[in-house]
């Protein structure tokens, strides 16, 4: 009886962190909505991409530079540190032609999010 009574209180533990991670990382919502035009965007656009940052827009812009750009969305996983899961979070953000669109939707620091 006892053992059933640690493994509740485990199981109740772990959803308590789980949900919190969850809440303070926004784990699951991507929060930009556009398009980023890998052959022309800067750095700081391409950085908006889910899972990108600062340091991976940076090796994408040196990849393009480095090899005339991209021929297929699916380029950008030459680039190191571009696999496939992180091709799956961004494919639908991502285009070759046309203006760079992309934008945060989470409003910034001091703001309030509007409902």
């Amino acid at each position: 009886m006892r053992i059933i009574d640690k493994s509740f209180w485990v199981v109740i533990l772990a959803i308590v962190i789980g949900s919190t991670l969850q809440a303070r990382f926004c784990f699951s919502v991507e929060q930009v909505e556009g398009k980023v035009n890998i052959n022309t965007a800067t750095e700081a656009q391409i950085a908006l991409l889910p899972g990108i940052g600062p340091k991976l827009a940076t090796e994408v812009v040196n990849y393009r530079t480095n090899n005339g750009g991209f021929k297929t969305i699916e380029d950008i996983k030459k680039v190191s540190g571009v696999g496939d899961k992180k091709f799956e979070k961004i494919k639908d953000y991502v285009v070759l032609a046309g203006e760079t669109t992309i934008k945060s939707t989470k409003p910034a620091k001091g703001e309030k999010e509007s409902k």
